[in-house]
């Protein structure tokens, strides 16, 4: 038998046959093998095979056996380590399925802890949100509380400035010499559309004016504010022309003043600009009469404003009184006509009057004290400057009527030097009622309001030159600082533009 012979009974043998040999020996040199094949339920068949070199011996049927035996031998053994490894596939299977039922478990933690971690991230979330709330109330809170604490330490800088105003002011009050009397005064800038009670007679041509009507006739502007907001009463003359070549008189009367055994002084400041004036008189109509005239100035003078001072006796103040002021213009015109229309060609018009800043003394000029003229005074070479500090606040156009009222010839102080600029600060600081309210700053004459960052000082429109500026300043914020302060205590009142509306303690200036 074959080594394939042995592989075919192997095959056999696989497929659950269990072989059943016999042979018989013939003489015809064949071998014949009878194999009955359990399989699958088939039937014996029987296979014949010739052995080709003609030798067929019995013995060969007992190999086959044995090596069938071998080979179910061997196949017992496979079986038997077949099972030890479906056992071992078994256990490792059975190990999978733990570690995969542990897999799925840990997944489940996982997921849990996942679960667990955004809640606490939303609790997180939420803590943070929270604190952040309460961090932005708590901040709005303290701002409240800065913004409310500054408003009140300002409103009791506020009443301060108040009460030592009371007492501060007080004390200027103007006296008569000779009889040691308070003296009462009216003053009147025309900031009021009501003019204090001035009114323009019949037929008269002089109007409210604010900033500069002509560069050729009248003033640059106003004498009591020195800015184009300011207002002053002028003769207009081209408003009084008319085509016919005469002289038009306009004449504009005070209010009524009482009697008075001390007289009265008259202060006021006037502007004759223009190569036609004429005059500008002044008169004091008692009874309904003008008589002659108390004061009287004619010709082109300049653009500036200058004063001029009235003493009236008691001839004239023993009876009720009004002043009036009057002037003239020749002024008259043409009708030119071109294009289709007439138009009036002016001629003798350069003659603008303007008058402003009108303060009446129930006393004559000569009884005045100076004590009106602040109690703080300052020499320098010749000139001998006035201050007075006034701790109650004002804007900036409150403070400088205030001036104007105190005297006709006061003002906002103007800073011409780092002298004038210590003697301020000293004066401030060495005065306890003036260091209280030292925060709030104080009003000086500097103004832009005419041509922004080209500051001027309005008593006389000259520049400022000598400057103090704290760093930053001026920086006009908002676009409306035009007014000059004396803002910084903390470095010696270093100077920063503020908004003319605001209200703020304020020094005015009197030059003798």
């Amino acid at each position: 038998m074959t080594i394939s012979q042995g592989f075919i009974i192997f095959i056999l043998l696989q497929f659950g046959g269990e072989p059943v040999a016999s042979a018989s020996c013939d003489f015809t040199g064949q071998c014949i093998y009878n194999l009955k094949v359990h399989h699958c339920n088939q039937t014996t068949n029987t296979k014949r095979e010739s052995d080709p070199s003609g030798n067929c011996g019995c013995g060969d049927l007992e190999i086959v056996q044995g090596e069938t035996y071998n080979l179910q031998s061997s196949l017992s053994t496979l079986e038997i380590q077949f099972s030890a490894l479906v056992q071992r596939y078994q256990a490792t299977k059975a190990s999978i399925l733990q570690k995969q039922q542990l897999l799925e478990n840990a997944i489940s933690e996982n997921k849990a802890l996942e679960s667990q971690i955004r809640n606490v991230d939303y609790l997180l979330n939420k803590t943070t949100e929270s604190v952040t709330r309460q961090t932005n109330n708590w901040s709005n809170e303290k701002i409240r509380l800065q913004t409310q604490t500054s408003k009140s330490i300002k409103d009791l800088q506020t009443c301060k400035a108040v009460l030592t105003a009371a007492k501060t002011d007080n004390g200027q009050s103007i006296t008569d010499t000779s009889s040691n009397k308070p003296v009462s005064k009216t003053f009147c800038g025309f900031e009021d559309s009501k003019r204090c009670g001035y009114v323009a007679e019949s037929g008269s041509h002089w109007t409210w004016q604010s900033s500069m009507y002509s560069s050729t006739t009248g003033p640059k502007q106003d004498h009591t504010y020195g800015t184009p907001n300011g207002h002053y009463m002028m003769l207009n003359s081209q408003g009084a022309a008319s085509s016919s070549k005469t002289t038009h008189t306009s004449r504009i009367d005070s209010p009524q003043f009482t009697t008075s055994s001390a007289g009265y002084c008259i202060k006021f400041w006037y502007n004759l600009h223009g190569q036609d004036i004429k005059f500008l008189k002044v008169y004091a109509k008692v009874n309904g009469g003008l008589g002659y005239p108390v004061f009287t100035k004619t010709g082109n003078v300049d653009s500036d404003w200058h004063q001029a001072q009235i003493s009236l006796d008691n001839e004239y103040t023993s009876h009720p009184f009004q002043i009036v002021f009057e002037s003239a213009t020749n002024a008259y015109y043409t009708n030119h006509y071109s294009s289709g229309s007439y138009r009036h060609i002016y001629s003798l018009d350069k003659s603008n009057t303007a008058i402003d800043d009108v303060t009446v003394f129930n006393t004559s000029c000569s009884h005045l004290s100076q004590s009106s003229h602040g109690s703080h005074v300052r020499q320098n070479g010749s000139d001998t400057s006035y201050y007075s500090f006034h701790a109650k606040p004002l804007s900036w156009n409150e403070a400088k009527t205030a001036c104007r009222r105190e005297d006709s010839q006061s003002s906002l102080v103007s800073i011409n030097s780092q002298g004038e600029q210590d003697y301020l600060v000293r004066t401030i600081k060495n005065d306890e009622d003036l260091a209280n309210i030292a925060s709030l700053g104080f009003y000086t004459g500097g103004n832009d309001e005419k041509t922004e960052h080209n500051f001027v000082w309005t008593d006389n429109g000259a520049p400022v030159t000598f400057t103090n500026w704290h760093p930053g300043q001026p920086n006009n914020v908002g676009g409306d600082q035009d007014c000059l302060l004396l803002q910084y205590p903390d470095t010696n009142f270093e100077w920063g533009d503020v908004g003319c509306s605001e209200k703020h303690p304020y020094i005015c200036e009197y030059h003798n």
